[in-house]
């Protein structure tokens, strides 16, 4: 190891160690713990992947607490969220999603509530936002127990960090926090699968099992070039049925792969949530993208061949299924953390050759 690595590692851990301190004393201060809680909030924000990433912890924590009053507040933007997935009546009692611009009323709705218990599951936000949110939910929300705050996301030496440490995935480090309070069981993804109306897609599926092209995805670093999908697509040939799918924006560019192949049908925007969870259940293998549908695929035990991008630490969204499979190039440029790429080189350099080679061994 060199004496930068070295020093590198030594910022990280420091840092880590800084901010896990903090928060310890400020729980420590703030909050009190109890054997039983009657009324639990538990918070959790984002869009689609960052929804079902949590489910597990979400399953435990019902687990833990089956007879208290369970009611989940996540602020989105007007993506794919909770309210999307199709959850087991019996997970949540009440779900608060709501928009950046509705926290302030939601929280005034949610003082009334008198929680005896708020968890949150964090998101990669530093010292500065745990410390306030932790305040909010003591003396504003005037709730007496708390936890869940981390150290958040390190954005320096992340090379490093890939190279030398351990990330553990979303899921795991949620259910790592869960652990660490008390709570524990059999994990699993509460959602609910619905057989899709359009007789066409259940002809589809009575047939064969098909193989899946999940090619959504909102940062453009994380996009595959389309002439790759296409190439990909004819490699594996008419003996297999491709379904393309993704949400109504990736419509027409599903189109142009249809185009340039035989054995493709365009999907995109066609399913709701659980319609796309029953899709994944009666396929064969998914060829995914970084997206919120690959960590569905995880939920329908889904057999996956991920394409990533090394703009950022890739690491703690790879899929939990031991059987997938990650494809990525860590390059000099990578973890750039940049929304937008000139040439995309981190997923270009990711070839229809090496994918299908992976596919013939998956399947």
């Amino acid at each position: 190891m060199t004496l930068i690595e070295k020093i590198g590692l030594l910022y990280i851990n420091s840092v880590r160690f800084m901010r896990l301190t903090i928060i310890s004393v400020l729980s420590n201060l703030l909050f009190t713990s109890k054997n039983e809680y009657k009324k639990i909030l538990i918070n959790r924000d984002g869009a689609f992947g960052d929804s079902i990433v949590a489910l597990p912890a979400l399953s435990l924590i019902r687990q833990k607490h089956p007879k208290a009053q369970i009611d989940l507040l996540s602020t989105n933007n007007g993506n794919v969220s909770f309210k999307d997935l199709g959850l087991n009546k019996d997970l949540i009692n009440n779900l608060y999603t709501v928009k950046k611009d509705q926290r302030k009323e939601t929280l005034k709705l949610l003082k009334k509530q008198k929680y005896d218990l708020f968890i949150q599951i964090p998101q990669n936000i530093g010292i500065y936002k745990s410390s306030r949110n932790m305040f909010l939910v003591r003396f504003y929300l005037n709730i007496g127990s708390a936890f869940g705050w981390d150290c958040g996301r390190i954005k320096s030496f992340m090379r490093l960090q890939k190279e030398r440490l351990t990330t553990p995935t979303e899921t795991d480090r949620f259910i790592n926090i869960l652990q660490e309070h008390g709570i524990s069981g059999q994990s699993n993804y509460p959602i609910s699968s619905q057989e899709p109306q359009d007789p066409n897609i259940k002809d589809l599926l009575s047939l064969e099992q098909p193989v899946l092209f999940l090619i959504g995805g909102k940062i453009q670093p994380k996009k595959w070039p389309l002439t790759n999908w296409a190439t990909l697509a004819n490699l594996i040939g008419a003996q297999h049925k491709i379904l393309i799918l993704g949400g109504a924006d990736e419509k027409i560019e599903a189109d142009k792969i249809v185009s340039q192949t035989k054995n493709t049908i365009n999907l995109c925007g066609n399913l709701s949530i659980p319609e796309l969870h029953y899709v994944l259940t009666k396929s064969s293998v998914a060829i995914s993208l970084d997206t919120g549908a690959m960590h569905l695929c995880d939920a329908a035990k889904l057999k996956t061949i991920a394409l990533f991008s090394t703009r950022d630490l890739s690491n703690k969204w790879w899929p939990n299924n031991k059987s997938s499979v990650v494809i990525e190039k860590v390059l000099p440029c990578s973890f750039c953390l940049k929304t937008a790429c000139s040439d995309n080189i981190c997923m270009t350099n990711i070839k229809p050759d090496e994918v299908y080679n992976s596919f013939k061994n998956i399947i």
